[in-house]
């Protein structure tokens, strides 16, 4: 009971805090903006900590290399973009590796196949920016390719078994394969308060939502240990 209490407040102070990170970066008010934003994956990780079973270090290694990354890119210093370009991209290779026995014999074909429209549509964005990208272009490559993977399997795993974790798994990848697109439009094209707004709102979803499917897929094996065998 005192897990799930605790569970429960850290839930609600994760979203208290996103919404206050909105406002305070919508209002300007800088010293608690940097506060909230700072705060959001350490809120997670605590989370994550107390209710997981497994707590499998791929995990809280990828939302540190995210925490590293959201540093690097917050700086401005475009000496320091490659090195967030770098932790984005291992923080998507942890997710993917989540996700890896999701994609089995009989759906392979399906899950590269819905990778494709995800990936074409990524290279399509990152040519538009090209010559602001230098020396990182190959790197977001890599991050379109792993987000898109994401994307596949999350649908092709939906469409399958359409249950609670596929759901929560389904809503992460969409939200992180958007928040991609509105990343470089208020980088490269307009700096637009809105769209970082949107940027804000999507990770600090996706964020969580990937979490649920990560906890429900561990008491899922938890639950499938537990059965009574003959």
């Amino acid at each position: 009971m005192k897990l799930q209490n605790s569970s429960k407040l850290l839930i609600i102070l994760y979203f208290v805090n996103l919404v206050l990170y909105s406002f305070s970066s919508l209002l300007e008010v800088q010293p608690f903006e940097a506060v909230f934003w700072f705060v959001r994956i350490p809120i997670l990780m605590v989370l994550y900590y107390i209710t997981s079973k497994k707590k499998q270090a791929v995990y809280l290694v990828g939302l540190m290399l995210y925490q590293c990354a959201s540093v690097f890119f917050a700086t401005g210093d475009a000496s320091l973009f490659i090195f967030g370009t770098l932790s984005s991209v291992l923080f998507k290779l942890c997710l993917s590796l989540l996700v890896l026995d999701l994609v089995t014999s009989n759906n392979r074909l399906a899950v590269t196949i819905s990778v494709v429209p995800f990936f074409v549509l990524y290279l399509y964005i990152i040519n538009f920016v090209i010559d602001e990208l230098g020396d990182s272009y190959y790197i977001w490559i890599l991050n379109a390719l792993l987000t898109s993977f994401l994307g596949g399997v999350a649908i092709i795993n939906y469409i399958n078994t359409p249950g609670k974790k596929e759901y929560w798994l389904l809503v992460s990848a969409i939200f992180f394969v958007i928040q991609i697109g509105a990343f470089f439009i208020n980088k490269f094209y307009v700096k637009n308060e809105a769209v970082y707004q949107l940027v804000i709102l999507l990770y600090g979803v996706s964020h969580f939502t990937f979490y649920q499917f990560l906890i429900l897929k561990e008491n899922e094996g938890n639950d499938k240990k537990n059965i009574p065998t003959l």
